[in-house]
C-alpha cells in the first residue's frame, strides 16, 4: 500500500492561511526488513532510520518492525512547500498502518504540531483544501477550482530570502484568502505586498518574477513559508498562463500546480 500527502503553501506573515496543492509526497510500504530502508527519487533525502518519516513513526511506536519503503516526491525539500510537514504526516500514518492501531485525530494533531507548529498547514495536509485557521473548531475552507498556480524557485538563492521575524500583516488571513480566491490582484498588491514578505536582498529578483506573472496573465505573486519558493497565481481559465510564464522565467525552475481538496490519502 501507499500513502500520499499534499504539499502546502503557507505565509510567514499570514500564519493562519494554508493551501494544499496537488504536488506532494507518496510513501509506498514494502516488505519487512532487517533494518529500515528507503528508496527515494530525491537523492538528498536520508535512506535509513535518520529519515524524518521514520523518526516520527518510531516516536509514536518504538516497537515498529522495520520495512522497505519507497518515497516519491514532487515537492522540492527546503524551499517552503511543506516537504518536512508532509514527512511528519507520513510518519504518523506509517506508524498507524504498521501498528494496526488507530491513532486519534487529537494525537495526530499534537504529534504533527510538535514537529511542525503551523496549525493551518497541518489541517491542510490532513484534510486538503485552502483554509484559514482561526482556532480549533473554527476552520474556514475555500474552493479550489477557479485558481491555478506555478511554483518558481531561482537557480541562485540569496542567503536570507525571508525575514526570520516578520511582522504579521494588519489585514486578516481570511481577507487575504478571499482576495486570492476572487483573483483580486489589486487588493493583494495593496494589502499583501510582496515587498513586505521578502528581504531587501531577494526583493529585486522576486519583483521581476511578479512582473512576469502579471505579463503572463496572472494576478499575484507571494513567497511560501521560509522561501525561496514564489507562488504565482492565475485564474484557471487562462490556459496559456503556465507556458507563457515558463518562457519568461529562465533564471530558475517553474513547476505548475493546482489547488487540491485532497488531504492525506491511501493510494
Amino acid at each position: 500500500m501507499a500513502i500520499w500527502v499534499p504539499g502546502t503553501i503557507t505565509s510567514r506573515i499570514q500564519p493562519d492561511l494554508a493551501l494544499a496543492i496537488d504536488r506532494g509526497v507518496t510513501l509506498s510500504i514494502g516488505e519487512e526488513s532487517f533494518e529500515w530502508q528507503i528508496t527515494a527519487n530525491d537523492q538528498t533525502l536520508p535512506t535509513d532510520q535518520t529519515n524524518l518519516i521514520i523518526d516520527v513513526a518510531l516516536a509514536l511506536d518504538p516497537m515498529l518492525v522495520p520495512h522497505e519503503l519507497t518515497l516519491n516526491t514532487t515537492v522540492t525539500p527546503s524551499v517552503g512547500l511543506g516537504a518536512s510537514l508532509a514527512a511528519t504526516i507520513l510518519g504518523i500514518e506509517l506508524a498507524e498502518t504498521l501498528s494496526q492501531q488507530p491513532i486519534t485525530l487529537t494525537r495526530k494533531l499534537n504529534m504533527a504540531a510538535f514537529f511542525e507548529p503551523n496549525q493551518a498547514a497541518i489541517q491542510a495536509s490532513l484534510f486538503g483544501g485552502c483554509l484559514v485557521y482561526a482556532r480549533p473548531n473554527n476552520i474556514i475552507n475555500f474552493g479550489t477550482e477557479l485558481v491555478q498556480g506555478a511554483i518558481y524557485v531561482p537557480d541562485q538563492v540569496v542567503e536570507t530570502p525571508v525575514d526570520p521575524t516578520p511582522c504579521t500583516q494588519g489585514v486578516s488571513a481570511r481577507s487575504v484568502m478571499n482576495a486570492m480566491m476572487n483573483a483580486d490582484g489589486a487588493w493583494l498588491q495593496q494589502h499583501f505586498p510582496l515587498r513586505s514578505q521578502v528581504t531587501a536582498g531577494y526583493y529585486p529578483h522576486a519583483e521581476m518574477v511578479s512582473r512576469a506573472v502579471l505579463a503572463a496573465g496572472g494576478f499575484t505573486t507571494f513567497v511560501s513559508a521560509n522561501g525561496p519558493a514564489l507562488v504565482c497565481l492565475a485564474l484557471t481559465e487562462h490556459e496559456d498562463f503556465f507556458p507563457r510564464l515558463q518562457q519568461q522565467l529562465t533564471a530558475g525552475t517553474v513547476a505548475p500546480f493546482h489547488l487540491s481538496r485532497r488531504g492525506v490519502t491511501q493510494v
